[in-house]
């Protein structure tokens, strides 16, 4: 129930066994691989024995693989996509393999992915083609579209030996003065309006070659534009014609290759294995690039869990013979990476934790803490039994299908919110916002909220001070006794003291541990100023902090208004279901209490999660915390379709595969 203990640890080999070391550790999973280029960077002594080691030339043709294997994947997803629900793809189980079958595998799956991915590069090209004919003809088509009431041959729109045949432009209010104009000028002149859109008028022209500049000259004035249609046979309307012929053929050849795509997605599984595979290649190659290296051996140095170190030597040890592992304690003031390592109980709310941020390697896990807290204020605020076994429920079966391990903590945290819920809501609420089965078994907030308001405030009360002995024992520890009486035992002393002025019969007490209290704070907590001024103006300046505990005890007050907020509304959603009457009325009445309970459930499980999450980060971790830590993010295999167990009678050496000889 604790941040794990860790191990500072360096590794020694021969370069040949490089391959056989990384397989071992991504195997096993329990090493985290530091950067030894930044090692004592400037020491000319260390620059001297050792160099920086990579495999950039092999690193780089992998990327290449992963780049073929992966286009053939995103292309068979987005014209073949897999047909799987949301919860198909988070209970998405892993195809199970040991290391010593990977080596044959992927020989198949490397012929298989390169045929695959070949076969798509030409579908892909085919279609990028049809797309590009079919955005030509798109494109003459709406060229034409206002032409199409032409009877002139397009071909016969030229220039001739004697006349000149041209299709042009005007604006719609320059057409009569353009007509006019030509008229004036070249009498002999034809002119004709085949249509015209909003802005546009399409005219035909037709003038002997010898009016040619003087057509220009009448026309220039009137914003005129030519329009030309080169190779092209036929009226406008023939040729559309033969447009939408071209687009229906180009149509059925696209389904003929789509077709043929949806033969290559028998090969996805293949593809994904041997993505999955060229992944863990490449992830050892770039973790390379942190080594040291002399002419012949290589070095690393990393942090591991001091539980796992025999483990990973015993490993090393079986396979490799030139191996050398030592392990040390963190020097002082060393920062470590962090592992958090609770019971099985306790585990599934590291995820609470981890949302707030990582502790200090320093520091204390707040898990095992908070988790009670967490599961009680989480059924205060829902407190509907009903809504409990619904939690509960879909928590369960939600654990039976999916495999990821973050959401199954989730989910944990979930099952365990809807037991308390049950017990929560059957003493405090009701099911389904009816009051069945002897609820309220206690009291109902509903109709007597003040005891409700009371103990969510004495709980809030009880979990301040619970993070205040935290502290206390904390400091205890390292031997910061003084730190402990001044910091928490004096604040303590005085909110004790001032709560007892509401018992009766206690002013007394209640005066002298306030006065002790607020004396022994105003000597000390200004301790560290340089003058005696700054050290009591200090001291008096944090009595002010007595507002910040009273409103986080008030902060617990919303245990209550979420408890009846959720009644409230269950209540409502009752009520207009009572008012549909009648066996007409009986499948709306079911459908708006399904929905209105499954909207209730929803919103109020997630403000629940928020809130119970909010009252441990702000009101509880502010008396102990220590953040700014970082995960511990060991070296290992990180596959999304394949389960590579790591027992096998040999570890395979991944670099003789015939893939990796072209390396």
């Amino acid at each position: 129930m604790a941040i794990a203990k860790m191990k500072k640890v360096y590794l020694i080999a021969h370069q040949a066994e490089k391959n056989d070391v990384l397989a071992i550790l991504q195997q096993v999973g329990v090493l985290e691989i530091g950067d030894l280029q930044d090692k004592d960077a400037g020491n000319t002594a260390w620059a001297e024995l050792v160099e920086s080691d990579q495999e950039q030339e092999a690193l780089q043709a992998l990327e290449g693989y992963l780049t073929d294997v992966r286009f053939a994947l995103d292309f068979l997803n987005r014209h073949v996509p897999a047909k799987k629900s949301m919860l198909d793809a988070l209970s998405a189980s892993k195809t199970s393999i040991i290391a010593g079958d990977l080596s044959a595998n992927a020989v198949e799956w490397k012929h298989v992915s390169e045929d695959t991915y070949k076969a798509l590069r030409r579908i892909d090209e085919k279609l990028m083609s049809l797309r590009n004919e079919e955005t030509r003809l798109q494109n003459l088509k709406l060229q034409l579209a206002p032409w199409q009431k032409l009877a002139l041959p397009l071909e016969e729109v030229k220039v001739t030996t004697a006349v000149r045949v041209e299709l042009g432009t005007l604006p719609v209010t320059e057409v009569d003065p353009a007509r006019q104009a030509l008229a004036e000028v070249v009498p002999t002149c034809y002119f004709e309006e085949i249509g015209r859109d909003r802005h546009d008028a399409y005219v035909l022209i037709v003038n002997h070659n010898d009016t040619v500049e003087n057509i220009q000259t009448a026309l220039k004035t009137h914003s005129y534009s030519k329009h030309q249609f080169p190779q092209l046979t036929g009226t406008p309307a023939e040729v559309l014609e033969r447009i939408k012929t071209d687009l229906v053929n180009l149509e059925a050849e696209r389904k003929v290759a789509l077709t043929k795509v949806k033969e290559q997605a028998k090969h996805r599984d293949t593809l994904n294995f041997y993505n999955d595979y060229l992944t863990m290649e490449r992830d050892k190659k770039q973790v390379v690039a942190n080594f040291a290296r002399t002419g012949k051996s290589f070095i690393l140095e990393g942090w591991i869990r001091a539980g796992d170190v025999p483990n990973l030597q015993q490993k090393l040890e079986s396979t490799c013979e030139t191996v050398s592992l030592i392990a040390r304690e963190p020097e002082s003031g060393e920062v470590h990476p962090v592992a958090l390592d609770n019971k099985k109980g306790f585990a599934p709310f590291e995820f609470v934790t981890k949302l707030y941020g990582i502790p200090s390697s320093t520091g204390l896990d707040p898990t095992p803490f908070l988790a009670p807290f967490w599961v009680v204020f989480f059924g205060l605020c829902m407190t509907d039994a009903g809504y409990g076994v619904a939690i509960a429920l879909l928590a369960s079966i939600g654990l039976l299908k999916i495999k990821g391990d973050s959401v199954r903590k989730l989910l944990w945290v979930l099952f365990a919110g809807g037991l308390s819920t049950i017990v929560f809501g059957w003493m405090l609420g009701g099911w389904f916002g009816l009051e069945i089965f002897g609820a309220p078994l206690v009291f109902n907030p509903l109709l007597d909220p003040m005891p409700m308001l009371t103990y969510a405030l004495i709980l809030g009360l009880f979990q301040i001070f619970f993070g205040m002995a935290i502290q206390f024992v904390r400091l205890l520890k390292q031997g910061k006794v003084f730190d402990a009486l001044a910091d928490v035992g004096l604040w303590v002393v005085l909110i004790v003291g001032l709560l007892l002025y509401i018992a009766p019969g206690m002013a007394g007490v209640a005066k002298t541990m306030s006065l002790i209290g607020a004396a022994g704070l105003v000597l000390t907590q200004g301790r560290t100023q340089p003058t005696i001024i700054k050290k009591l103006l200090s001291g008096v300046l944090s009595l002010y902090n007595i507002t910040g505990y009273f409103s986080d005890v008030l902060s617990y007050s919303r245990l209550l208004a979420l408890g009846l907020a959720t009644g409230v509304i269950a209540i409502a959603v009752n009520t207009m279901a009572g008012l549909l009457q009648g066996p007409i009325l009986f499948v709306p009445m079911v459908i708006l209490l399904v929905v209105g309970h499954t909207f209730n459930v929803v919103i109020n499980t997630l403000g629940s999660y928020i809130h119970s999450s909010r009252l441990q980060y702000i009101e509880f971790y502010n008396r102990f915390y220590e953040g700014g830590g970082r995960s511990f993010v060991p070296f290992q295999i990180k596959t999304r379709h394949l389960e590579v167990s790591p027992e096998c009678p040999k570890l395979v050496n991944f670099a003789g595969l015939p893939l990796m000889q072209r390396f």
